[in-house]
């Protein structure tokens, strides 16, 4: 088994490709053996759908380190329990036994950990010499036992300097009282509704209201807080995250799933929350969603984020190479001020669907806002502009061609 197997799972980020060029540099520097990727995750690997990594051109690593989203492709499929499906788990045990696969690399969120936790029950299971390291990644920032994730400082500086920008935009266009709303990632957790603490905006222009899926929301009393607000300014500004709920628990989304919204188009939770502001104020208002743009925004990436992107990769080959498992590759922040971080590990058994939410003690619920601990927190993971290679005007993305693995397996 001296071969080692990487996969990305879940919702890609701007930053994973810089993971996956990383682990492979380390791996052909470091470690012997061929270093597999599996294409989509979890499927890719049950459907033998193996690509060599360890023979990627040094251009296409270089390229890959670059590019947003998973230039491997990633999957939602995780691994079941066992006795919910042994066959699951049989062709797995077939392929890496195939492959002569003896470590894996899995980069992920919470879910993620889970199936990497299960990985290391099915090597005791069928009696393998099987490592399983963990990698963090996820926009949301809601893993455990990190201090921040691959791919939230990215997503959270590009939603910063969208709303920015729209802000000034609505704000240049408000002759009378009217709203922007912006619907951000977050089903449970609101980290990146703090975009729009991040986002400096000037003094004259009113700061901007965020929604939390960790705090209940009252619609009667944000309405009057909007209506306040327009006594000193027209433009009003919001963030929602898409998971904020009511005293009920429900999502707000949800309640108003059979409104019709502006150009009868259904929305989430922004157009809910627009047509609530519509229907009570009677003003003007605008939503912008930015679904995958907000992982996907590599020519806005945080430098910092690329970084730890890299690290994690690194130390990953280290762990491997001194024989450990069932572990996550962490970020530790230092004390050191102004910033200053290292990696280290966590077990996975600690962190494996856990989900970390944004502390309610950074959460200023009086002005629907955040505390100053919070901004301190927040941004040094957004400093620093990458630098990409640009033709025509435009980032240069090159599709990755992978060398391909014959298979051994029907």
């Amino acid at each position: 088994m001296k071969n080692a197997l990487y996969f990305q799972s879940g919702g890609v980020t701007a930053v994973i490709g810089a993971t996956a060029a990383a682990l492979i540099a380390a791996h052909q520097k470091r470690a012997s053996g061929r270093l597999f990727a599996a294409e989509h995750g979890l499927s890719g690997l049950m459907n033998e759908q193996l690509v060599d990594a360890s023979a990627l051109p040094e251009p296409m690593r270089l390229a890959l380190s670059q590019i947003p989203g998973g230039g491997l492709g990633s999957g939602r499929t995780l691994l079941e329990p066992y006795q919910d499906n042994p066959a699951q788990w049989q062709r797995v045990r077939d392929v890496l036994v195939a492959h002569q696969i003896g470590t894996i690399y899995v980069n992920g969120g919470n879910g993620s950990m889970d199936t990497a936790a299960k990985l290391v029950e099915l090597g005791q299971r069928f009696e393998l010499p099987l490592q399983v390291i963990g990698l963090p990644k996820t926009i949301d920032n809601d893993l455990e036992g990190t201090d921040t994730s691959p791919g939230f400082g990215s997503a959270l500086k590009y939603l910063s300097v969208s709303l920015m920008e729209a802000a000034r935009d609505h704000c240049a266009m408000a002759t009378k009282p009217s709203v922007f709303i912006l619907e951000v990632m977050g089903r449970h957790t609101g980290w990146l509704a703090t975009c729009g603490a991040v986002a400096r905006l000037p003094a004259q222009m009113a700061q901007p209201l965020m929604l939390f899926p960790e705090v209940v929301f009252d619609p009667a009393h944000f309405v009057e807080t909007v209506k306040r607000a327009f006594a000193k300014h027209h433009a009003c500004v919001c963030v929602v995250s898409e998971g904020i709920r009511t005293g009920d628990g429900q999502f707000y989304a949800q309640q108003n799933s059979a409104a019709r919204y502006g150009h009868e188009q259904l929305g989430g939770a922004g157009f809910a929350v627009a047509h609530l502001l519509r229907s009570a104020l009677g003003v003007k208002v605008h939503v912008a969603i930015p679904d995958y743009t907000q992982r996907a925004a590599r020519h806005v990436a945080s430098a910092t984020d690329i970084t730890q992107a890299e690290a994690i990769a690194s130390h990953a080959v280290a762990l491997a190479l001194q024989g450990q498992t069932g572990v996550m590759v962490n970020i530790v922040r230092d004390a050191d001020a102004p910033y200053a971080w290292h990696c280290d590990a966590v077990p996975l058994a600690d962190i494996a669907n856990r989900e970390r939410t944004f502390p309610l003690a950074w959460i200023d619920q009086s002005t629907y806002g955040i505390t100053p601990e919070a901004l301190t927190y927040l941004q040094p993971l957004i400093v620093g502009e990458p630098t990409l290679p640009w033709r025509d005007g435009l980032p240069e993305y090159p599709w990755i061609s992978w060398p391909e693995v014959a298979r051994r397996l029907g």
